[in-house]
């Protein structure tokens, strides 16, 4: 069973989700999934984007929460990272 981290983005500006996005999963394991929450209107285009440029498992879960409250909510798999081929 893989491991879960959660990064709630709910008050966190856009520009600033992506980069604590980045920076956590940089720290994570291989198989670890980064559950991320957002409010940002323009997550489910920026995350799925984001992580497969990074070589990552993005699925959207869809929302979560009642109005005015709602939020997107993503599972992010750490993926190995590429090998070059020589």
């Amino acid at each position: 069973m893989s491991s879960r981290v959660l990064l709630d983005n709910r008050k966190t500006p856009c520009a600033v989700g992506m980069i604590r996005a980045a920076q956590q999963i940089r720290d994570l394991a291989p198989g670890t999934v980064l559950e991320i929450w957002s409010r940002d209107r323009f997550a489910p285009m920026e995350i799925p984007l984001w992580a497969e440029r990074d070589g990552h498992l993005a699925e959207d879960r869809g929302r979560a929460g009642t109005w005015p409250f709602r939020y997107f909510v993503f599972e992010v798999t750490k993926r190995e990272p590429r090998r070059s081929v020589a």
